[in-house]
């Protein structure tokens, strides 16, 4: 109880003040958005009231700023509101919805990081696939197809979250044509049909790409989603090139920002950098925790992750805690 009344406190300016000065390192707080969705979606995600209250909760405490201005932001952090960049994964079609009526109001930016090919094909992000199947089925009882000795009682909503986490758990640790197979072995298991129609469509179009530029800088997010670390030199710049030209023919711009998926430490590495740079992306975004500070590795972007249930939580991930 004294926790959750603290960190609430937290959220009231006249807390928040010294708090930030006293606790939040030097630098640029980077937050990371997926979805930002209607209550009765079945995928997790940002509520869009809650993502309204924290827009307008930085409006008053913070100053966010656009991807252009990160190094400057960086090497020279404010004494004063500090600075935020807001950064969305993936290209949920919610962010043209819920999330860029708040940030035209407010004058905010967005940065979004485009997979490209479930956006060309309107198919669902492999990770997507895993949570759908596994609230979907009508089975009760699962053998694991990569492990025939755990066999998994499904009945509940609980049960059925701890399922989707232990799959992608061990999907995300396996080269991406593994993956590709033991996802349909899974989907088969449950025996789930996912092109049935019962879902609406999940990923932005074009044509949402392009009457949200006014409030958005769009950037990559590889072609089909895979773990880059997980691919072949040459695969991986097919990736990444293919996500760019996309980018370009649709919105006629040169994106110069980039997200690794997943976007753990093991997820990237000198090469993906690399071609990054080759392919003319001038700052790579991972999923390491912090505050971005001056003089950081550019192409290894610390970002903080936006769950919570209350403004105090989301001050706490502003400060970096």
């Amino acid at each position: 109880m004294m926790k959750s009344l603290l960190k609430n406190a937290l959220a009231q300016p006249s807390i928040w003040r010294p708090a930030c000065s006293a606790l939040r390192p030097q630098g640029v707080t980077v937050l990371m958005y997926h979805r930002i969705k209607n209550e009765t979606d079945p995928f997790p995600g940002t509520t869009a009231q809650a993502f309204e209250m924290q827009m307008r909760w930085l409006d008053k405490n913070c100053r966010v700023i656009t991807p252009e201005e990160l190094d400057e932001a960086a090497r020279n952090p404010s004494r004063g509101r500090p600075a935020v960049l807001l950064t969305f994964d993936d290209g949920y079609r919610d962010y043209h919805d819920n999330a860029c009526p708040v940030l035209r109001e407010l004058g905010f930016t967005g940065l979004v990081f485009l997979a490209t090919g479930p956006m060309d094909n309107q198919s669902m992000i492999w990770t997507d696939v895993v949570t759908w199947i596994t609230g979907a089925t009508k089975e009760e009882l699962v053998v694991l197809p990569w492990d025939s000795t755990r066999r998994i009682a499904i009945g509940d909503l609980v049960s059925r979250i701890a399922l989707a986490e232990t799959a992608k758990r061990f999907l995300k640790n396996i080269p991406d044509d593994q993956r590709q197979a033991w996802l349909s072995r899974l989907t088969q298991a449950l025996d789930v049909d996912v092109d049935d129609g019962t879902l609406p469509r999940q990923m932005l179009d074009w044509n949402e790409v392009r009457a949200t530029l006014d409030c958005t800088r769009y950037g990559g997010h590889t072609h089909n989603h895979p773990i880059l670390s997980q691919l072949d030199e040459a695969t991986m710049e097919t990736e990444i090139a293919m996500c760019r030209k996309r980018i370009v023919e649709e919105t006629q711009s040169e994106p110069r920002f980039f997200a690794y998926p997943n976007g753990r430490a093991h997820d990237f590495n000198d090469v993906t950098k690399a071609l990054l740079r080759k392919h003319g992306f001038e700052l790579g975004f991972s999923t390491i925790e912090g505050i971005h500070r001056g003089g950081d590795d550019r192409y290894a972007i610390r970002r903080q992750n936006t769950a919570g249930n209350t403004l105090g939580d989301f001050a706490l991930r502003v400060i970096g805690r």
